[in-house]
């Protein structure tokens, strides 16, 4: 299993194309996150609007922004990150 691991890391996940897509998916969703964020409730969808207006306090507010964006599929994701930095 540890060989598996291994080849792996080394093939697929620290390819150089690789590396560099999954920064600039580790931007993007950073962006989006802070976006989202920024915008508050009117940006996302019902569901997590709701629970962004019932969260406590600010760390409660990004959780449910975080839970947002992990409900986002990865071309929902890019669509949404382009959707609000054009509407700034």
């Amino acid at each position: 299993m540890a060989v598996l691991k291994g080849v792996a890391a080394r093939y697929v996940m620290q390819a150089d194309d690789r590396v560099a897509i999954m920064v600039r998916q580790r931007e993007l969703v950073a962006e989006l996150v802070a976006l989202l964020a920024h915008r508050g409730p009117d940006a996302l969808e019902r569901p997590f609007a709701d629970d962004w207006h019932a969260a406590a306090d600010d760390t409660a507010r990004l959780r449910v922004v975080i839970d947002q964006v992990a409900s986002l599929t990865d071309a929902s994701a890019v669509a949404w990150h382009e959707r609000l930095r054009t509407r700034r």
